[in-house]
């Protein structure tokens, strides 16, 4: 018995990954879900960035936070708010100016006055209010804590430990409540709630659906099928490399044909998760095995994913989290907005979620950016980007979406598709956001198509998948 070789095959992908692609790599900032104008060196740093990854605040176009401006009343309502997971059921759709769910929500709450300006400066001691108010939290604790202020709603949080006081050098402590409250204080105040007090009983109660994550190991590597869920399971769990054993012996010839259907695994698995495709869009895959006369036997496959553009492990994990994250975040809001409602259709769901898409996304005319955190976070991506978001947010909120490639005029597409009621239905949120960008416009005519209507439209599309072959 002699030890066999290595043999090694190597996918470059499909679509537009097989382009050079040009990608800014992930700065420090980004990774830790900061801005250009804070450093770990200020105070306010673990909080900002904690609040940022939650999806609370975000910050300005030109990648700044600006700690130190001041916050509107109406912001630090919603803020306050969106902390507690508030719902807005019922007031929803007052979207002019952007601050009318919530406002009259908190007006018909009793939390704020008809007299509040909600575009004035909020002070310190009115953002305490809010936080007492939306959290419904009872005295515990003197309200003569602070030698310039007899406000409750201040004594109560010092009381939790939300809010610290200034020492003055006589033993007492300052609270400067009339000051207008800044935007890295407010993220300190809003960090110490999302540890210390639970949320409010009025709070949302859905959680997101994970369960077409939740993909294991497989425990065989016999069959295509195997392959496949292996593909499935690195590339959901961001697994770069992982060994499989086979239970059988072939030869050589035997041996070629499986390493072929590896290749077309990938691509299987690819639109069963293109979501995290769009990340770990580059494949290869090797076997060793001892060789006795022509049979194969202890045959071990490797199995690695990387990225197209050169980006490191922890770039790629760092780039998944924050898609995670912010595509929870969107979908949680949905809800508690009351623009998704669980007893929706999934066509229904997928809908709304179509145009949130197409609403809040840019078409990438650079063809620089074609993941599903360019497409979330940056906001701006081609097809693939929008498909990997577009699929992620579905699946969230228990819409089973799934993708799809082919050609349009000769070049790589990518979409999604839905089996409902015993059809396939395609969703092309890209083709649904006009080039250039129009805000708040949405076209309607590439939502819940059959494979029938895609392939015979003015722009027909084909469908890989009925390219590939395996067995």
């Amino acid at each position: 018995m002699k030890k066999g070789g290595t043999t090694a095959k190597f996918l470059c992908t499909i679509l537009a990954i097989t382009l050079v692609l040009s990608f800014a790599p992930l700065t420090a900032a980004e990774a830790a879900g900061s801005f250009s104008d804070i450093s770990q060196n200020d105070y306010y740093y673990t909080e900002v960035t904690a609040m940022y990854s939650q999806g609370v605040i975000n910050g300005y176009g030109d990648g700044t936070f600006l700690p130190k401006n001041p916050v509107k009343n109406a912001e630090a309502l919603k803020l306050v708010c969106s902390t507690a997971g508030v719902g807005y059921a019922g007031y929803s759709g007052k979207n002019s100016p952007w601050y009318s769910d919530v406002w009259a929500w908190a007006k018909d709450k009793n939390i704020v006055s008809p007299k509040t300006d909600p575009n004035a400066n909020a002070t310190r001691e009115q953002l305490c209010e809010y936080i007492v108010a939306v959290y419904k939290l009872e005295a515990g604790a003197s309200s003569k804590v602070f030698s310039d202020t007899d406000s409750e709603a201040a004594g109560l949080l010092y009381g939790y430990g939300i809010i610290k006081g200034i020492p003055n050098g006589d033993g007492t402590v300052s609270f400067g409540g009339e000051q207008n409250v800044k935007r890295c204080d407010t993220c300190i105040m809003l960090y110490r709630l999302s540890t210390k007090i639970p949320r409010p009983d009025w709070a949302e109660t859905f959680a997101v659906d994970l369960s077409h994550y939740k993909v294991s190991k497989p425990t065989s590597f016999d069959s295509f099928n195997d392959y496949v869920k292996a593909w499935d399971y690195m590339l959901v769990n961001a697994v770069f490399e992982d060994t499989f054993t086979a239970d059988f012996t072939c030869t050589e010839a035997q041996l070629n044909k499986i390493m072929d259907d590896i290749e077309t695994a990938y691509y299987y698995a690819m639109f069963d998760y293109l979501e995290y495709a769009s990340f770990l869009s580059q494949c290869s895959y090797g076997v060793t095995y001892l060789k006795e006369g022509t049979n194969c036997s202890d045959i071990e496959f490797t199995l690695n994913l990387s990225n197209s553009d050169g980006l490191t492990q922890s770039q790629i994990k760092s780039q998944i989290g924050a898609f995670n994250s912010t595509c929870a975040k969107i979908v949680t809001s949905l809800y508690e907005t009351g623009q998704l409602k669980k007893s929706m259709t999934d066509k229904e769901k997928a809908h709304v979620l179509y145009i949130y898409t197409a609403y809040h996304t840019k078409y990438d005319e650079s063809y620089t950016y074609y993941t599903g955190y360019d497409a979330a976070v940056r906001g701006t991506a081609v097809c693939m980007g929008y498909t990997a978001m577009y699929n992620y947010i579905c699946n969230l909120a228990g819409v089973k979406m799934e993708s799809m490639t082919g050609y349009v005029d000769g070049e790589g597409h990518a979409w999604s598709r839905i089996y409902s009621g015993g059809t396939y239905y395609n969703i092309d949120v890209t083709w649904a956001d006009p080039v250039p960008d129009q805000p708040n416009y949405c076209d309607e005519k590439w939502f819940w198509v059959t494979d029938s209507y895609l392939k015979t439209c003015e722009d027909p599309r084909t469908f890989d998948i009925e390219t590939l072959v395996h067995g």
